[in-house]
């Protein structure tokens, strides 16, 4: 028994060391499976922290790529700057000078090993960088960092580029920098004077040549404050326009300015158009006020020369005792001076108000409208005779003249009218109509009875009477005084239709007669007591007429015996029957005297009008026959019209309709 003992202690040793080892040995694995789960949790992580990397490179809108080794292969790029290559999306694993060959030229690769072999970082900003993108150079802008890139040993191993693309940004300060130039060259040679203040104490950023010429202060004015540079003008209000433009924002504009303002040491007025406007930064807020302005002083100086010339032309014309009245372009009253006022007795708003028409006697408001419309389509002068009422409600004769008043160019830019009061000449006339139509009555009587006596001793003496005649020529006598008492008789009676007409009581026998019958019995007559003139007829229409036969026949014997009375060097007369136009005949009277001028044609029809010439003296007559005569046709619903030349002759002529209607 005590020799097993020793055996066994032995063995238990064994077992006892053995059972040491195996649990170091487990312990020690115990540990390194514990190293092993720390390192898969750390590869986890890493690979984790990559992950979010490459997910921060891949989504960031940053230009970035790495480049690995001294070749710079690209071992990852990003989506914006693949794109910014324009070379596709499948470029790791290449070289960058491969991918981009034309950054060869450019010095990027002296950057690249800048930071690859010195370890220097590289940074750039507005960096101007050409490339090839889809077979076109492109210029792009870009501010970026090369950065060495390190592995666990701080062995360089790459480099890591960010960049950002500022192209759009940059070629926004460009255009903001020309435009900056373009809108200071502007103002530069601008014509107009303009400035820039800055700031409450109006500092002077910008004066074209054109204001520090007006301030006369020289060259060297930016950056001094314009008070300082204009001293003279602090006392004439400037200061508050500008601190009113500053404060409020509000802006000032004036027309002709008068200001006083120091200029190579003499104290100058100028005149000038101008606007103060409030600068504004982007936010809103007011950093300065703005000047333009246009010296005007010429325009000024001439404008009141103007005005002047307007208040003493309104004081001559309220002076006359003329009314006068101006109106624009269609006619429509701007002024009436206060001659007008004091004749309706209304203010000049009230006239202006109104049409003026209501001032006119409702019997001829229609008419006088008609004259105005025609003159203004036609640009001719007016003259009427109207009735226009007063402030008492009485109608006053008025004599009215219009004409137009015209610029440079022709054109018309209003009209100017008179209108003289003639109502005491009116009533002058009335008595005189009076006075000759019962002048005309009382010698009708007695002249007419000497024509029946002179015809009846005409008839009395024998045709065979040639003795006699040499001893005594009765009878050619007799006829001469019965030519000068048809001559009186026929006087008499157009003073007798002149009172009539004026009375509005000639009236129109109307009856059916074949006019070139009269017209030949007409010519007949003529031919008888004017043996020594040659009348011819041409008669190229025949026609029966529904008119006053007698009108119709004293028209013709005027038309005629005014065409012999102006023809004293011709006694050739010639007259026209024909058709005008459907429905209607006309009678011509040609003479070969000593015609008319042209600016006497629109006058002859007018009452007591006479054609003026060196001869006027032996032309007789009142002027009366042309105005019956227009009268008579216009009653007839027809019309007159002249063709004439002066020393050449003249051809009336007279239409109406064949069958008139009353």
């Amino acid at each position: 028994m005590h020799g097993e003992l020793p055996l066994m202690t032995e063995e238990n040793l064994k077992v006892t060391e053995l059972e040491k080892k195996l649990k170091k040995k487990e312990d020690e694995l115990e540990r390194l499976r514990k190293e092993n789960e720390s390192i898969k949790r750390s590869n986890l992580e890493l690979k984790e922290e990559i992950f979010q990397f490459k997910g921060l490179v891949y989504s960031s809108t940053s230009l970035i790529t790495f480049l690995k080794g001294p070749d710079y292969i690209i071992e990852f790029a990003n989506k914006p700057i693949k794109e910014v290559w324009g070379k596709g999306y499948d470029v790791e694993g290449k070289s960058l000078f491969d991918v981009l060959p034309e950054l060869h030229s450019q010095g990027i690769k002296e950057y690249l090993d800048q930071a690859f072999y010195k370890g220097e970082p590289f940074h750039a900003r507005s960096l101007p960088i050409e490339h090839d993108k889809n077979g076109e150079m492109v210029r792009y802008f870009f501010d970026f960092s090369y950065m060495p890139q390190y592995n666990y040993n701080r062995e360089i191993i790459g480099v890591g580029v960010i960049a950002q693309d500022i192209t759009n940004r940059k070629r926004a300060e460009t255009e903001l920098k020309e435009s900056e130039h373009r809108y200071r060259e502007m103002i530069h040679s601008s014509n107009s004077l303009i400035a820039i203040l800055r700031g409450p104490e109006m500092i002077i950023e910008i004066a074209n040549d054109a204001i520090k010429e007006v301030w006369g202060k020289g060259a060297n004015v930016e950056g001094k404050s314009l008070f300082e540079v204009l001293p003279e003008i602090v006392d004439q209000g400037m200061p508050e326009i500008f601190r009113t433009v500053y404060e409020t924002g509000e802006t000032v504009v004036a027309q002709e300015s008068p200001i006083m303002h120091l200029k190579n040491g003499e104290m100058v007025l100028g005149y000038f158009d101008f606007m103060y406007q409030a600068l504004k930064d982007s936010s809103g807020e007011i950093e300065g006020v703005s000047v333009i302005a246009n010296e005007v002083t010429n325009q000024a100086l001439l404008n009141r020369q103007i005005k002047k010339s307007e208040r003493e032309f309104r004081e001559l014309v309220n002076f006359m005792p003329h009314k006068i009245s101006l109106t624009d372009t269609e006619g429509v009253p701007v002024y009436y001076n206060q001659s007008w006022l004091d004749f309706t007795g209304k203010s000049f708003d009230e006239l202006l108000s109104e049409s003026y028409l209501d001032m006119v006697h409702p019997d001829e408001r229609e008419f006088v409208e008609n004259e105005v419309e025609r003159c203004l389509s036609t640009e001719e002068n007016l003259d009427i005779e109207v009735q226009i009422r007063n402030k008492d409600g009485n109608y006053i004769w008025h004599l009215a003249k219009a004409t137009p008043i015209r610029d440079e160019e022709g054109n018309i830019t209003s009209w100017i009218s008179s209108s003289t009061e003639i109502q005491k000449l009116k009533e002058d006339e009335k008595r005189q109509e009076d006075f000759l139509k019962l002048v005309s009555h009382e010698l009708k009587t007695p002249i007419t009875s000497i024509k029946g006596y002179i015809q009846l001793l005409l008839a009395s003496l024998p045709d065979d009477n040639r003795d006699t005649e040499k001893r005594l020529p009765i009878k050619p006598y007799l006829n001469r005084v019965e030519t000068q008492v048809e001559r009186l008789i026929r006087l008499l009676s157009e003073m007798l239709d002149l009172s009539k007409i004026e009375q509005n009581e000639l009236e129109l026998k109307i009856e059916k007669f074949n006019l070139n019958s009269h017209v030949r019995e007409i010519l007949e007559d003529l031919k008888y007591s004017n043996r020594n003139v040659q009348l011819e007829l041409e008669e190229d229409f025949s026609c029966e007429v529904h008119a006053d036969k007698d009108r119709i026949g004293q028209v013709i014997i005027n038309f005629v015996t005014n065409a012999l009375k102006y023809s004293p060097d011709s006694n050739r007369v010639q007259l026209k029957i024909f058709e005008p136009e459907k429905g209607h005949v006309a009678v011509s009277v040609k003479d070969f005297g000593i015609g008319i001028n042209e600016k006497e044609q629109n006058q002859i029809f007018k009452r007591f009008y006479r054609i003026s010439g060196n001869k006027d003296d032996t032309y007789e007559g009142f002027g009366i026959g042309l105005y019956l005569s227009n009268e008579i046709i216009e009653r007839h619903n027809g019309k007159i019209f002249v063709k004439s030349e002066l020393g050449k002759g003249s051809e009336f002529t007279f239409t109406i309709p064949q069958n008139h209607q009353k």
